[in-house]
Formats: C-alpha cells, structure tokens, sequence
C-alpha cells in the first residue's frame, strides 16, 4: 500500500540516496554525492517540512521536493523509482505536493521540465501550463563563433553584485527561478560584468567558465558582447536556461544550437 509523508527530518545521507535510487532510468541520471545534494537543497531553499514523499514498506519510492521563496513555490525535483513507474503514481504524487503548497498560501507553484520528457503530460493534467521555452547552451572551442566585427578584448567591465541585480531590472528582464537574483546570489562567491551603457551583463561563480546569467537589451552590441563572453570564457561556456532573448536568437543565427529545451511551466494555486 503507497502512502505519503513528508521529508521533515530526513538525514541529508539517506535522502541522497532516495534521490539516486529514484533518478535511475531517466534520460538523464542526477547521481549526487550528500555535499552536492546539501548544496542543492541550500541553493534552491528546498522546505523538507511541505516537500512529499511516497512511501511503501520497502521505505521511500518516490518524492517532490518543494522549494519556498517569496510567496512563490518551485518544484525542485521529483521522481519515482523504477520499477513503480507506469503504475498512475506520479499524478498522485503531484497532487499531494500542490495541495501542501496550497496550504502555504502559496501564490504559484513553478517547475521546470526536459521537451523529451514525457512527465509533462501529468504536469498539464494536474494543472501546470507552459509559460516559455527555456535554452540550454554548452559552446566549445572547437566550433568557433565567427563574429561579424572581430572583436579584441572586453567591452564590459567588473561591476558589484547590486549594481548587475538593479541594472537587470532596469532592463525589464523576467528570469526563470533559477536566475532569479535571490537563487543566484547564493552561488557566491560570484563575479559580475557590466557594459558602460548597462544595456548588457554577465554573472558567473568566482571559479570556471559555467555563465549562471547573460543578458543584452541592443542587437547592434551583440558582437562585442559575444566576443567577451568567449574572452572571459576562455573560448568555451556553459549557459542555462537562456530564456529566448537577443543572445538565443544571436546563437542561433551563429549555428550554435541548444543542447536541451526546457519548457517553464506555471500552476496558479488559486485555480485549484
């Protein structure tokens, strides 16, 4: 007999384990080590207390990880274990994890969801709707943008964390919930750029070349732009969830290509 439960209290080894056991099989397998996995549930401020897990004797088969930020909610994993899938348990499971989120007087629940993936039929099923296409990049070095003004150097210039934030504001620029500036910040420490016009910016974690935020208003700058997201990339970057602006149609024009489409899905809690 399946039956639901919360996480409150779970140790972050077992739930590592629950999260490893139930990713395995999906098109892409999420294997976390407990500091990766206590990281996350830092980063995304995950509420074990309101998140759901299934349960039958064998202990946790599946689970929904709610995350809680600013009257809004974010599912920030969820999955079943092999050999219950196909069972009509993921609708269920859902179902239990909005109607916590409800109770929280939550405004909105948002998730986001591989194109490939065939869970979003329950999502639209149980209520989420599309609201955009999300990109994700990974550009090498071996397939070299050809700029149309080659361009040496860096047009932007090191900025502070609340100049970027305010600058991208000003820009009317509505991210996902994973660059969302509260989520963002806690990638610290962190490096910012911003052009002299701030009209275009670029946020990445103190260490490597993964672009946690890239944003420009002016299609004529694009070029430049480009050019010194390759110079402080060392030529090759790794870009999520671009939603479609000036850059994705940029690349895209370019040949660059996303390597996966995410589609962000909303539910409106006040509909239930």
């Amino acid at each position: 007999m399946v039956t639901f439960s919360d996480l409150a209290g779970i140790s972050v080894d077992e739930l590592t384990l629950t999260w490893n056991r139930c990713w395995k099989g999906y098109f892409y397998e999420f294997n976390y080590s407990a500091a990766q996995m206590e990281a996350w549930l830092t980063k995304g401020k995950v509420d074990l207390a309101n998140s759901v897990a299934m349960r039958e004797a064998n202990g946790i088969i599946g689970f929904s990880l709610l995350a809680v930020e600013k009257g809004l909610g974010w599912i920030a994993g969820t999955s079943i274990q092999p050999e219950y899938r196909g069972k009509g348990l993921f609708e269920p499971l859902l179902r239990q994890q909005l109607a916590k989120a409800k109770a929280l007087n939550l405004k909105q629940v948002q998730l986001e969801v591989l194109s490939q993936n065939h869970a979003q039929k329950t999502y639209f099923k149980v209520g989420f709707e599309k609201k955009r296409e999300l990109y994700v990049y990974k550009y090498p070095k071996s397939n070299p943008i050809t700029l149309a003004i080659p361009v040496q150097g860096c047009y932007l210039r090191s900025a502070a964390l609340e100049d970027y934030f305010y600058a991208r504001k000003e820009a009317v620029f509505h991210p996902s919930w994973q660059r969302q500036e509260d989520y963002l910040k806690r990638f610290a420490p962190l490096r910012a750029w911003l052009n002299y016009e701030r009209t275009a910016g670029i946020l990445m974690p103190k260490e490597g070349n993964f672009l946690l935020d890239a944003w420009i208003t002016s299609w004529e700058k694009l070029d430049s732009f480009v050019a010194s997201i390759l110079n402080l990339t060392n030529g090759e970057f790794t870009l999520t969830n671009q939603p479609r602006d000036m850059l994705t149609l940029y690349l895209s024009q370019h040949g660059v290509k996303p390597s996966d489409i995410q589609y962000e899905m909303i539910h409106d809690l006040h509909k239930m």
